[in-house]
């Protein structure tokens, strides 16, 4: 704020000394060219800083945009927010699915991946049973391999 303050005492103090140099030069040639000298002389005044306040702008603008390693642009948090949907459909999907079966799982958890910035893969499947469905790893194993190509880790609780 400093910076406007200063430029705006420039610029008053311009305008001052050209009304006081333009009472004391009467002739027509060296008035006009007096008048131009110091127009010229007050536009520098304002552009310049304007120009300084634009370009300073534009670096902070840079500084923000930057990423550091604690952010995240707005497709990093796009992405984990689809792999987060994706994986609770997954999950939901496969309990279903089992569940078609007539095998009820206590929970199941899926592990996502990205390959890239537009493709998903299932990395792994974990289904948790009770100690009950021990005979039923078999199927379990069928049907999570045929829906999701996937072979499942299944873990007795």
């Amino acid at each position: 704020m400093s910076g406007l303050y200063s430029v705006a005492a420039v610029i008053c103090g311009s305008a001052v000394l050209i009304a006081l140099l333009s009472h004391f030069v009467t002739d027509g040639g060296t008035k006009k060219l007096l008048r131009l000298v110091m127009g010229a002389f007050m536009v520098c005044c304002m552009v310049v800083p304007t120009v300084r306040a634009i370009s300073g702008i534009s670096a902070d603008w840079e500084s923000h945009s930057a990423e550091s390693p604690g952010s995240a642009t707005a497709d990093e948090a796009f992405n984990r927010q689809v792999t987060a949907q994706t994986k609770l459909n997954l999950e939901s999907a496969l309990k279903d699915i089992l569940g078609q079966n007539g095998i009820a799982v206590r929970r199941n958890e899926i592990t996502l991946a990205l390959t890239d910035e537009s493709h998903i893969i299932i990395s792994a499947i974990t289904v948790f049973i009770d100690t009950q469905q021990e005979n039923e790893r078999d199927r379990i194993t069928q049907i999570t391999e045929k829906h999701f190509t996937v072979s499942p880790r299944i873990v007795t609780e």
